[in-house]
């Protein structure tokens, strides 16, 4: 009966009553497995296991839990596996889940680490549940573009008999904790703190081990009815429905989801028609629905564009917690934020004090909203406070073991803080900057041992915003890149690896964007036509409302770093309109309380912009001849300049992959999960074919370098080719970037 255990690791224990608790181990003898996905080898040694203990006369109660090698119990289905057919090699995941509720023993799934998507439906299907105190369950599946395909929008509202909780669980795919899943009755138990798991999950399954054939069925949630009014129960789901995003605007799977569940409290349905009702609707979603296609995308481009470059040396990075950050302006306050709340000691220096004050206040009040927003406990938050030390010096950095410079974009001022850095902190204290546009070859060399330097550009603001562009220089050693990379994942950011030039990736990219959509002002657009064709696509904000909350003074200075600002473009195709919205009009954006648009701080708390009427009677008197424009015209406008530079930064070799643009976008610049990034926008919503088209008719009219083709958009549309197979073919050959 145990041959088997080399797969999964079946442990045996007799009591005094002579019965015997066997507990499979999901995954076990399947190390590449980390996260004891559901894929089919898991699932072929699962079903033996538990046919084999469902026969078993000396066996009378079945542990269901996590894998030696991993944390987790499971982390849900192998979406490997999924394709547009639907067919999965049998056994399935169905089949699985209707084999184990079947088994009449008492089954417990042990849940430790996270149960998430199939492998909550798995433990669904055991008749019942215990968690360890740090255990955390979830139906995710909406963020794949897809709902819960193996009964989780059947059985989670018969088990918690909650409709509004499980329509809320469901469609935010949000992770429950292990108290809020014991107070919905997701779980039966939670192992007591200090005991040791396997013991008490055993000794849990030996107190059910005589429970009656009769109490048993009834724990079998497909016996279940959801109870209440039927009627309520639909107004629910229907006034779910009116706030989730419209299934135009990235809410197909959400809105599935809803009337997934509205079956499971209806009386004509049996059971089996509800599990029907609920895969027609995951198999319609996997098969035929875009939207899933490039959230799936999006999900895999993460694990690509934030993995080690191939052959990266391994660092280990767990004694090193002591970090330097160097301004204590609002993006220097968020980064200190980061790394205090990630367990680091963390020293702020800034030569003002004033400015070092104000940058404490800062940080005091994000680590206080962590603990307003259920993100951490208060003694969490004293203790991520009391590892800050301020100082006006530089010296108070020499026993750190990392510095993030981030003071504001001027070349001489971080080329002299690197220099003196140089004869203060230790040989290998790695020192980046935060520089946004700024050449880090530059401002790194004047580093002794240039090799330590790189950066990491965090998203304003930094506290907040999960991207980090990690920028690898000329001379930037591949212990750096492994190290800060580490330090990127420690601290909970999607740390990108890029290359150096202007503006890296994402700023690179935008720049032809802003610049495109201020043109368009020129043209006859208002602010609120191009932000609202932007926002009716799906971004989070428009250019203009993104300038308004980034500050149009940076921008400003930038250009004015660059000699462009009053007449200094010479040739290059300039509009002023941004720089004089700054030195006439004073209008820098929201901290101004007036920008591109008017900020009231009655309304939205003065985040909520307000059309201008100083505004629009100054664009007027700029404005040429004015031309009326569709919402195709104005996103084609913005953002081919944008597709076609990402092409030239693929074609330079600035990112490995498209996948890294995608990725840089959506958590950059609030591109839309649901159409997965720019590139694949372009590569399979809009056709490459005609972004090259308009991109030539808009470089014969206007001439500027943004619109100029990249050569590797002429090339891959030529050769009918797309740039997701392009980049899979570099790998295939060997073809490096200058990563």
């Amino acid at each position: 009966f145990f041959q088997a255990a080399t797969r999964i690791f079946v442990m045996l224990r007799a009591s005094r009553r002579l019965m015997s608790t066997v507990t499979l181990r999901i995954a076990n003898g399947l190390p590449k497995n980390k996260v004891n996905s559901l894929g089919y080898e898991t699932r072929r040694n699962l079903l033996e296991e538990i046919n084999s203990a469902s026969a078993n006369p000396d066996v009378s109660a079945i542990v269901i839990t996590g894998s030696d090698h991993s944390s987790a119990f499971s982390a849900g289905a192998d979406i490997t596996e999924f394709n547009a057919s639907g067919e999965f090699q049998s056994p399935s995941l169905h089949e699985l889940i209707d084999v184990l509720e079947g088994v009449e023993k008492p089954t417990i799934a042990a849940i430790k680490g996270v149960a998430l998507g199939g492998g909550l439906e798995l433990a669904l299907a055991c008749k019942y549940r215990i968690a360890s105190q740090s255990a955390k369950v979830g139906l995710p599946e909406v963020h794949l573009g897809i709902i819960p395909g193996a009964g989780g929008t059947q059985r989670l509202p018969r088990v918690t008999q909650d409709v509004k909780f499980s329509v809320g669980a469901i469609t935010s795919g949000r992770m429950i904790r292990a108290q809020e899943a014991l107070g919905v009755n997701l779980v039966d138990d939670i192992v007591p703190e200090g005991e040791d798991f396997d013991a008490y999950s055993i000794k849990f399954a030996e107190s059910k081990a005589r429970a009656s054939a009769e109490e048993l069925q009834g724990r079998n949630l497909s016996r279940k009815t959801v109870e209440g009014d039927v009627e309520e129960l639909t107004k629910i789901c229907d006034s779910a429905l009116e706030r989730l995003p419209a299934p135009s605007m990235g809410g197909e799977a959400v809105h599935g989801a809803v009337e997934a569940i509205k079956t499971s409290f209806d009386p004509s349905k049996s059971f089996d028609d509800c599990i029907k009702a609920e895969m027609g609707i995951f198999m319609d979603l996997l098969s035929s629905s875009e939207q899933g296609q490039a959230r799936r995308h999006a999900f895999f481009a993460e694990r690509l564009a934030t993995a080690p470059p191939k052959g990266s040396p391994k660092v280990d990075i767990k004694d090193k917690t002591k970090v330097g950050v160097i301004g204590a302006g609002t993006m220097g306050s968020g980064i200190a934020t980061c790394f205090l709340r990630a367990g680091y000691d963390v020293t702020l220096v800034d030569v003002n004090e004033k400015g070092l004050e104000r940058g404490e206040k800062i940080i005091t009040r994000n680590v206080e909203q962590d603990v307003k927003r259920g993100r951490a406990t208060q003694e969490k938050a004293e203790a991520n406070l009391s590892r800050l030390t301020t100082s006006t010096s530089l010296d108070s950095l020499s026993p750190v073991d990392m510095v993030v410079e981030a003071v504001f974009e001027n070349m001489d001022l971080k080329k002299k803080i690197f220099k003196d850095l140089d004869g203060i902190v230790a040989k290998d204290c790695i020192i980046c900057t935060n520089t946004s546009t700024l050449d880090i070859d530059e401002i790194g060399g004047v580093v002794e041992n240039s090799g330590r330097t790189m950066g990491m550009h965090f998203f304003s603001p930094a506290n907040v915003m999960k991207l980090v562009e990690n920028i690898q220089c000329s001379h930037t050693s591949p212990e750096t890149i492994s190290a800060v990379t580490a330090h990127t994942k420690k601290i909970g950011k999607v740390g990108v690896l890029v290359g150096n030039c202007d503006g890296f990736v994402g700023n690179r990219m935008v720049a032809p964007y802003t610049g495109e959509a201020c043109f368009l002002l020129e043209e006859g657009a208002s602010v609120q036509d191009v932000d609202g064709a932007l926002v009716d696509l799906g971004m989070a904000i428009g250019p203009f409302t993104m300038g308004d909350i980034a500050g149009n003074d940076i921008g400003y200075l930038i250009r004015k770093e660059k000699g462009w600002v009053e007449g200094g473009a010479g040739d290059m195709r300039y509009t002023q309109l941004p720089d004089t919205l700054v030195t006439k009009f004073g209008r820098i954006g929201q901290k101004a309380g007036k920008g591109w648009y008017d900020y009231d701080p009655n309304v939205g708390k003065g985040r909520v912009g307000l059309a201008s009427e100083e505004v629009e009677k100054w664009l007027e008197a700029e404005r040429g001849e004015v031309k009326d424009w569709t919402e195709k015209d104005l996103v084609e406008r913005s953002l081919f300049p944008l597709v076609n530079e990402g092409f030239k930064i693929l074609e330079e070799g600035i990112c490995d992959r498209p996948e890294h643009i995608d990725i840089i976008y959506i958590y950059g610049y609030g591109w839309p999960v649901w159409r997965g990034g720019p590139m694949w926008w372009a590569d399979q919503e809009i056709g490459l074919s005609h972004v090259l088209k308009m991109t030539e008719q808009y470089y014969g009219k206007y001439g500027n370098d943004w619109w100029k083709p990249s050569q590797l958009l002429v090339d891959l549309v030529a050769e009918g080719k797309g740039v997701y197979d392009w980049a899979n073919e570099k790998g295939k050959d060997g073809g490096r970037s200058k990563l």
